[in-house]
């Protein structure tokens, strides 16, 4: 048990004690005596702990790789250009892992959607809105969802099988967009998952996924590319059906000029 814990600190963290027995090959009541027996309170103790712990090191090793990683760009003389060159180039090398059937397939079914939900905590959380301005200047019914209890639990209440939900889960993988994923493909929604790894504990609670993967292990050089990347999922869409979001667009203009002008006038 201790084996598996020390190997899997994100797995257990956001799994509960019946899934990890499963998966170390023992039982819930072995995974809950362990944890008494390390002198913890229970489980929930241990995901506690965990949780803190991936918190506070991979904090550490993500803006370390980041300064590390850029040192040597310091002496430079064409700083910018290096530095640029560098953000292309890993937009690019993602670019080619993206598998063009899936894509199409998401994008379609963005078109598709009744609703669209997006989800994104710590770093994740600034593409999530970036991704919801974006999409709802194209399209009714986009909603950045709100982890407040009361609003939370309204939003599962009302979600229907035609919708959508977007989840972003980068490395340090928070627990509770995790959750609200499992929530909603319990409900029959069609859930993708916007991630960083193929071991991301987020695929357990997607029907699909996109892994973007860099050599460093950094959220903060992750950001340009998953803009880039989800810019990417909005031009799709509108392939779907340019004459839509061409009226789209022309109504949120004029309202947007109206309301300008009546603002200020």
């Amino acid at each position: 048990m201790a084996s598996f814990i020390l190997n899997n600190p994100t797995y257990v963290g956001v799994h509960s004690a019946s899934e990890v027995g499963k998966q170390a090959g023992t039982s819930e009541t072995t995974v809950i005596r362990f944890c008494y027996t390390i002198g913890l309170n229970g489980y929930a103790q241990l995901q506690k702990e965990l949780t803190m712990y991936l918190f506070e090191n991979n904090t550490n090793s993500t803006l370390g790789n980041y300064v590390s990683s850029k040192e040597e760009l310091f002496k430079e003389q064409q700083l910018c250009e290096k530095v640029m060159g560098q953000t292309s180039n890993q937009i690019v090398r993602i670019a080619k892992q993206v598998n063009p059937k899936q894509f199409h397939n998401t994008t379609k079914k963005l078109h598709e959607a009744k609703r669209i939900y997006i989800i994104g905590s710590g770093a994740s959380s600034f593409a999530a809105q970036w991704f919801q301005f974006t999409l709802n200047m194209l399209r009714p019914n986009v909603e950045l969802v709100q982890t407040e209890t009361g609003m939370l639990i309204r939003t599962l209440q009302e979600v229907e099988e035609s919708e959508l939900a977007i989840v972003i889960s980068l490395h340090r993988y928070y627990k509770e967009p995790i959750q609200i994923a499992e929530e909603f493909l319990r409900r029959g929604v069609y859930t993708v998952a916007i991630t960083d790894s193929n071991v991301a504990p987020i695929h357990a609670f997607a029907n699909e996924s996109f892994v973007l993967q860099q050599p460093e292990l950094s959220t903060i050089d992750m950001m340009p590319a998953l803009i880039a990347f989800l810019n990417t999922l909005v031009v799709g869409m509108m392939s779907n059906d340019q004459d839509y979001y061409n009226e789209q667009r022309v109504k949120y203009d004029d309202f947007q000029n109206s309301f300008i002008a009546n603002r200020w006038s």
